[in-house]
């Protein structure tokens, strides 16, 4: 990599063998071979068809084909179709992804294979725009093109690419990396580039809200790469803190304008009660002992709950095979060792992850990176409003972060000499055959809802929600005696969830097994009941903690 740091350095001049953005016929036949790749990686997930969300988002929306449905996306939250009579149904604002879907069902119908292509071309797209960041930022086309490979085989992003309804964050991320391509290259002043990087930031913001700390992201790189003035990275490496944080902030402001903006359109769409989530609410089953209501988690609980959470993250990004559709992660009640254990873990990684970036010579990329893949993060750590604290899709935008830091280290080491190149070089291959396996074993957990659920519950035995999914998809496929023994090995794993008792119970009764329903329907009606004197007790007197609790 160039050992001095500059930002977008002036384009070489036009040649014969030049191409766009100054590479050269070979530079540019590699990112082509890296998109081709990358796309063929994902054309096993053309034989999938639709997945959980998919069912209610788009195969069963009455209203996706009309006009409407996009126009009162824009005015109301994106489920909003489920029940316009009784509206939020969701704390998500995302004009763009019922866009998306409304489009895509206009051209393609509810034709499954030609909706996944599409997403994986936008993959490619993305791929492109990730290589154009790496290569404006550290002026180096070969750390480039190895940071687009590493995005675009990543196992993490699997989810993002061959899941029909997560087509959320891959459009808010192809805005942002747009917009800072536009930003970086803007010129001074109320430029071309300034006004079309505010429109591309827009865009993101409507497809996905974690896009709303894109203006922290634009101060970050103007502090770390423009100095106190919009000028080259030479002034950079020269001004004070001072006129850093000033010039950070000026050049923020009219992205924080956008963000003011897009969160008066989302209070006015969703209310002020869902501007930060959406508290869930008591419903029948609760009420009526089916279930236990959820805990109202407390700060100190989502304090320990957030370590274990980041180190998982951190996990599914440097190992191949953690990458999952869902991840058997659980809500910290009290202190446990293994609070402890990743607390100190992250500590010590942050800090020799911080050591070695400000000892070396691209340390403002590698700070650069950090600040990318937290921004871009941090909005899904927001535990409390989560249904699930752990998901792939949200890694999408973060993993370029990830991959730019892998691959300048990488351009570091080899840059020691011809056998650390020829190391490098092998390492990194092997490394992007693993991605590319890996990624190639995952997507076809999405193969259908049964594929689905099944891997769920395989790594997630202890959550309900998965399993009576399973039993669901398993009945509709006519599979009665494969769903019984899914309850079945459910209430062995928790013998007191009432509602799974009656869910078997309600089994048997389909299948014609009389005895067994009375059994389970009786054992149902004795937890149910218990179920509701607990909850009685908590509110006569006043108490609010979790069953179990001491």
């Amino acid at each position: 990599m160039k050992s001095k740091e500059s930002i977008a350095p002036p384009p070489p001049k036009a040649s014969p063998d030049t191409f766009v953005w100054g590479l050269s016929s070979r530079e540019a036949a590699i990112l082509a071979a890296i998109v081709l790749a990358t796309i063929a990686i994902y054309l096993p997930s053309l034989r999938n068809g639709w997945v959980w969300d998919d069912w209610p988002q788009i195969v069963d929306n009455k209203l996706i084909h009309s006009w409407s449905f996009v126009w009162n996306s824009f005015i109301h939250d994106a489920w909003w179709f489920l029940d316009p009579a009784r509206l939020p149904q969701s704390a998500y604002y995302r004009p763009l992804q019922n866009a998306w879907f409304a489009a895509n069902a206009l051209v393609f119908g509810m034709h499954p294979a030609l909706w996944h292509l599409l997403k994986i071309v936008l993959h490619g797209v993305a791929v492109v725009l990730c290589f154009r960041v790496t290569q404006l930022l550290t002026g180096d086309v070969a750390v480039g093109l190895l940071t687009a490979a590493i995005f675009g085989l990543l196992p993490a992003n699997v989810e993002s690419v061959v899941w029909a309804s997560g087509i959320s964050k891959p459009l808010a991320t192809i805005f942002e990396m747009g917009a800072l391509c536009c930003f970086i290259n803007r010129k001074p002043g109320w430029s071309r580039g300034l006004v079309f990087a505010l429109m591309l930031y827009a865009g993101a913001t409507l497809s996905h809200e974690t896009s709303i700390l894109f203006p922290l992201i634009v101060a970050a790189y103007v502090f770390l790469f423009e100095g106190g003035d919009e000028g080259s990275g030479a002034q950079a490496q020269t001004a004070g803190t001072g006129p850093r944080i000033i010039s950070a902030l000026r050049a923020c402001v009219p992205f924080v304008v956008v963000a003011i903006a897009y969160m008066c359109a989302r209070v006015n769409a969703l209310g002020v009660g869902t501007l930060f989530g959406l508290h869930q609410q008591a419903n029948g089953m609760i009420l009526r002992g089916f279930r236990e209501a959820p805990p109202d988690y407390s700060p100190s609980q989502i304090l320990m709950t957030l370590p274990v959470v980041l180190i998982a993250y951190l996990g599914v990004l440097a190992i191949p095979a953690m990458a999952a559709p869902t991840h058997a992660v659980q809500w910290i009640m009290r202190p446990e060792p293994i609070v402890f254990i990743s607390a100190v873990a992250l500590l010590i990684l942050a800090g020799a992850a911080f050591v070695l970036a400000w000892r070396s010579s691209n340390r403002r990329i590698y700070l650069f990176c950090a600040a990318w893949s937290f921004l871009t993060m941090a909005p899904s750590l927001n535990l409390k409003y989560l249904f699930y604290l752990i998901a792939d899709r949200y890694l999408y935008a973060p993993s370029i972060g990830w991959s730019l830091a892998v691959a300048v280290t990488a351009s570091s080491i080899a840059a020691a000499g011809p056998r650390a190149r020829k190391a490098v070089g092998a390492a990194m291959a092997m490394l992007l055959v693993l991605y590319a396996a890996s990624a190639i074993q995952i997507e076809h957990y999405w193969h259908d809802d049964v594929t689905f659920f099944q891997r769920c519950v395989e790594i997630a035995p202890h959550a309900p929600i998965y399993r009576l999914e399973l039993v669901g998809v398993m009945d509709k496929a006519r599979d009665s005696e494969g769903a019984a023994r899914v309850l079945q090995r459910g209430i062995t794993l928790d013998p007191n969830d009432a509602y799974l008792h009656l869910r078997l119970a309600q089994q048997y009764q389909m299948m014609g097994r009389q005895l067994d329903f009375e059994r389970e329907f009786q054992k149902f009606t004795e937890l149910s009941a218990a179920t509701i004197q607990r909850q009685r007790a908590a509110e006569s007197s006043g108490a609010s903690q979790p069953p179990g609790a001491p």
